[in-house]
C-alpha cells in the first residue's frame, strides 16, 4: 500500500521497556522504517520509575544482560565506561544491576535519538483496523499507519481486598503503593502505619519506611514470606520449559502452566537479609495472618480484625497487594469487541508465532503471555518479541 504523506509505518502504543526496546530495536534493525511511540505520559518509563521508586527498589530481580539495548553486555560495557560514581552497581548472582545503573544505561541508549520527533503525549480511544493499514483515534487526531504495536500490560487494574474498599468509602487514608496518586517521598508518618502484602513491592517499601521513619510502621502479610532470587524459574527465559509450553495447543492449559511458574509473593534473599534487619527496629513489625475485615474506629483510625483473632489499630494503611492478572485495557476491550479478535477464555490474545493479533496489530508485554509464556512481561519478554515482531516487519 502506497504511504500517505502523514502515514507511519509503525505506531508503538506505550512507551515503557517493552515499547522503548522495540522502538530501539526497529530503529537499529529497520531504519527505513518511520516510527512513533504514543503514551499518555511525558517521557518513556514515567509508570517504571514511580512504580521503583515507590517500591524503594535498588536492584532489578533480572540478570545483567537484560536490558534496553541490543547487544547483551552493552550493560556491562556502559558501567566499564561510566558507571564509575555507581557505589554498587550489581548484586550477586547473575550480576544483578542496580536500578541506577539500569536507568542510567536506558537513558543513554535513547539520548541517541531525537525523542521530540518521535514522542506523542496523547490519550488513545479507539484502534481501526483494515487490510489496507491503521487508523488510531486520539482525543486531539487521527493517527494513520501501516502497522500498530500494543506496548500497554494488562490495564493495570489494582488489586484492593474487600475490606480495604470498604475502608476507602468512608475516606479513610489508604493507598497503593503503585498507584498514580501515591509518592512515597510524600508520606507522612502517623501514629501506626500499616503495609499490607508480602511480594517484593510491599515488603521494600515497608523496609525504605520503616529506615526513613521512627514511628510505628507495621508489616501484615497473608503468610510466611518465601523467598526465590527470581520470579521464575530461569529455564522458561529459553526452551528448557517453553518447548513443551508451545507444543501445548490449549490454550486453557497455557493459561495454567503461566499462572503455576510466576512466583508471586517472594523476596530475594537480600531482601529478606534487610527486611530481618529492619524488624530488629522498635517500631518496626511484622504480623502474620489474613485481615478478616476492618472498621472505621473513632474519627481517623480502622480497626482490622484478623482470622487469628488478632486485632490491629491504625491510622492509615498503603496496599502492596499487586495487580489483578485480568484485563483491564479499555482499549484492548474495544479491539475484542469491535474487531472481533480472538481471545482465550482467559481473555488474553490469541497470537500467532509473529505476536499479530491481526495482520496489522502486533502485541507485546503480558498481552502475549499465551505465545512467549510466563516471562512475556520481563524484561527478556521484551527481547523475545522484539525477535518475533521484527522478524514480521
Amino acid at each position: 500500500m502506497p504511504r500517505e504523506s502523514n502515514q507511519l509505518d509503525v505506531l508503538i502504543i506505550g512507551g515503557g521497556i517493552h515499547g522503548m526496546y522495540l522502538f530501539h530495536l526497529l530503529r537499529q534493525k529497520r531504519s527505513e522504517l518511520i516510527i512513533k511511540i504514543a503514551d499518555p505520559h511525558p517521557a518513556p518509563f514515567y509508570n517504571w520509575r514511580h512504580c521503583t521508586s515507590n517500591t524503594g527498589m535498588r536492584f532489578l530481580r533480572s540478570t545483567g544482560v537484560h536490558h534496553l539495548d541490543v547487544d547483551p553486555l552493552s550493560l556491562q560495557k556502559f558501567y566499564k565506561k561510566h558507571g564509575n560514581e555507581i557505589r554498587k552497581p550489581y548484586i550477586s548472582p547473575n550480576n544483578r544491576p542496580s536500578l541506577s545503573l539500569f536507568n542510567n544505561h536506558s537513558d543513554k541508549i535513547l539520548s541517541d535519538y531525537d525523542l521530540d520527533t518521535h514522542w506523542v503525549q496523547t490519550h488513545i480511544t479507539d484502534i481501526d483496523l483494515s487490510e489496507e493499514g491503521v487508523r488510531v483515534n486520539t482525543l486531539e487526531e487521527e493517527i494513520h499507519c501501516k502497522h500498530v504495536i500494543l506496548a500497554i500490560g494488562n490495564g493495570g487494574q489494582l488489586r484492593a481486598p474487600f475490606w480495604a474498599e470498604q475502608l476507602a468509602v468512608h475516606s479513610f487514608p489508604i493507598l497503593h503503593i503503585y498507584s498514580s496518586e501515591f509518592e512515597i517521598k510524600n508520606y507522612k508518618p502517623g501514629f501506626h502505619s500499616v503495609i499490607v502484602g508480602n511480594g517484593m513491592g510491599a515488603v521494600q517499601a515497608f523496609i525504605k519506611l520503616a529506615n526513613s521513619h521512627s514511628d510505628k510502621i507495621t508489616l501484615i502479610t497473608p503468610s510466611q514470606i518465601k523467598v526465590a532470587q527470581y520470579d521464575i524459574d530461569p529455564g522458561w527465559m529459553g526452551p528448557k520449559y517453553l518447548t513443551n509450553f508451545h507444543q501445548e495447543k490449549s490454550y486453557q492449559n497455557r493459561r495454567k502452566l503461566i499462572n503455576s511458574a510466576r512466583q508471586r509473593g517472594t523476596i530475594t534473599p537480600e531482601i529478606d537479609r534487610e527486611l530481618k534487619q529492619v524488624l530488629k527496629l522498635g517500631h518496626a513489625s511484622h504480623i502474620i495472618g489474613s485481615i478478616k475485615n476492618a472498621e472505621l474506629f473513632g474519627v481517623d483510625n480502622a480497626y482490622l480484625k484478623l482470622e487469628n483473632d488478632e486485632a490491629v489499630f491504625c491510622d492509615q494503611i498503603l496496599l502492596g497487594t499487586g495487580f489483578d492478572p485480568v484485563i483491564n485495557s479499555e482499549l484492548v476491550q474495544k479491539l475484542k469487541t469491535n474487531e472481533s479478535l480472538k481471545c482465550a477464555e482467559c481473555g488474553y490474545p490469541i497470537v500467532d508465532p509473529f505476536l499479530r493479533w491481526h495482520p496489522n496489530l502486533s502485541v507485546t508485554g503480558e498481552l502475549a503471555e499465551l505465545e512467549l509464556g510466563p516471562a512475556a512481561k520481563n524484561i527478556i519478554g521484551a527481547r523475545h518479541a522484539g525477535q518475533r515482531i521484527c522478524n514480521l516487519l
